[in-house]
């Protein structure tokens, strides 16, 4: 979408790059503006491993950002003239870049063009360029044979390519693609075509880098969980991924604490845009998380719950509520023990199944004694109108809701359960009440082990989603 230039500043007498947007694009409003806050944003950032940006502008209608001209080559090409990188180069690579991202996504910038192209390499010393104008694309506009995006496919998010909102996760699933590239020289879905690249990063399960070249095997699970499908499944922070390559590379476990570090729109959103201003205010940061050794999400079949208890009274409508994006489940659900987490932690599939099944079973049949049970201390309820937080709260508005008009049924189907620390289950209910149409929509539980039992710590719905 530009060009860039080597030129000369001529009051500081220094060498810079001056990358110019086409000249089509450049007259589009909506892209200027976006130009112009971007441009401010990445000049506001000061980190070693990013490009710096001196000055952004416009000259005959033509809009341009002038950065550092940084002297040496990019990762693209140091791949395609030499081919893969020894396995301790490649991850002082992953991890410096890394540490560039942490400092964008910090100030709530996310990068969405992490690509080999971007890295510059200059000697020992790694930058991570573009900021500023690689996330300029707009998020409706799609990506086709002859379009901008051709190359930058090999290393895009699955929401991304869905058209989804991303956040800093995704730039940690680039960073993982660009992780396999450095170890084996080649993106790790390339295909014939674009649709074909792009229905592997959606459907096919990470390539393994052991099987492509000699690395050491610990690579592998440092690719898959960076380029898990789900983003809550992924690293936290790109930083949490840096340093689980080079201890990869060393042969040691990582011991450092793993954290979110994004703010703005670089944080993993609770809430879709969709809600309320109010409930979006009252949104909480993710807590720290404690690195364990990671297995990857148990994805098991289908849960389908027919038919309900005798009829009670109640009414579930108020149960739907916005929908959410699936960070939810692991910003709320990882339970904080001071120490390293155990593998008690761990919960299998048919474990959320099993919380899945008694919260709807309590839901059918009113009772508030056995909803007690199956929710966490901590649960939390999202929904349109409000929300509540803690047992207490979230049974006192059940409560109220089972005092109005009969439930005949109550239905879960089509869930998508995986297990891990944060359990999740996802997919349709449908409540049904005597005399009424029957109602429905998305849902999304949440489930954490607590006192060694699994429990439901996030219920959140979309009606008529």
């Amino acid at each position: 979408m530009g060009v860039v230039y080597r030129a000369t500043q001529l009051d500081l007498r220094r060498p810079v790059a001056i990358k110019v947007i086409a000249a089509d694009r450049a007259r589009d409003p909506g892209l200027r503006t976006r130009f112009s806050l971007e441009a401010r944003l990445a000049a506001a950032i000061d980190h070693p491993n990013l490009v710096p940006v001196h000055a952004a502008g416009e000259e005959d209608g033509r809009l341009y950002l002038v950065m550092r001209y940084v002297a040496g080559t990019d990762l693209h090409r140091q791949l395609k003239r030499d081919g893969r990188l020894a396995p301790a180069r490649a991850a002082r690579v992953i991890s410096q870049v890394a540490s560039g991202l942490d400092a964008a996504h910090t100030a709530g910038l996310v990068h969405r063009d992490v690509k080999p192209a971007n890295v510059l390499l200059s000697g020992d010393h790694v930058y991570l360029g573009d900021f500023g104008l690689s996330r300029l694309q707009s998020a409706s506009e799609r990506i086709t044979e002859s379009g901008a995006w051709i190359g930058t496919v090999d290393y895009m998010s699955p929401e991304h390519l869905r058209g989804e909102q991303t956040d800093a996760r995704s730039d940690v699933y680039a960073l993982g693609c660009v992780l396999f590239a450095a170890l084996t020289g080649e993106a790790p879905f390339r295909r014939d075509t674009v649709p074909q690249t792009m229905t592997a990063h959606l459907h096919q399960p990470p390539p393994r880098p052991s099987d492509f070249a000699p690395v050491p095997p610990e690579f592998d699970r440092v690719v898959e969980r960076a380029m898990a499908k789900h983003p809550e499944d992924r690293y936290p922070s790109a930083g949490d991924l840096g340093r689980a390559a080079l201890a990869a590379a060393a042969g040691e476990p990582v011991t450092e604490v793993e954290r979110t570090v994004a703010t703005g729109a670089a944080a993993p959103a609770a809430i879709t845009t969709a809600m309320p201003t109010e409930v979006l205010r009252s949104s909480e940061p993710e807590p720290e998380r404690v690195q364990t050794e990671w297995q990857p999400p148990e994805h098991a079949p289908a849960l389908k719950r027919k038919g309900g208890r005798a009829p009670r009274r109640g009414v579930l409508g108020l149960l739907a509520v916005a929908a959410i994006s699936a960070s939810v489940a692991a910003v709320m659900l990882i339970e904080q023990s001071g120490g390293t987490a155990g593998a008690s932690t761990q919960l299998s599939g048919g474990e959320v199944r099993d919380a899945a099944d008694a919260f709807a079973d309590a839901i059918g049949s009113e009772d508030a004694a056995a909803l007690s049970r199956v929710l966490a201390r901590d649960v939390k309820r999202i929904f349109p109108e409000d929300s509540q937080r803690g047992r207490a709260d979230v049974l006192a508005t059940y409560r109220r809701q089972f005092k109005g008009n009969e439930i005949t049924g109550y239905d879960l189907s089509d869930l998508d359960v995986s297990g891990g620390r944060a359990g999740r289950a996802e997919g349709r209910y449908e409540l049904r009440r005597g005399g009424r149409d029957a109602t429905g929509g998305s849902i999304v539980l949440g489930v954490k082990r607590e006192r060694g039992r699994p429990k439901v710590a996030l219920i959140a719905a979309q009606p008529g989603a």
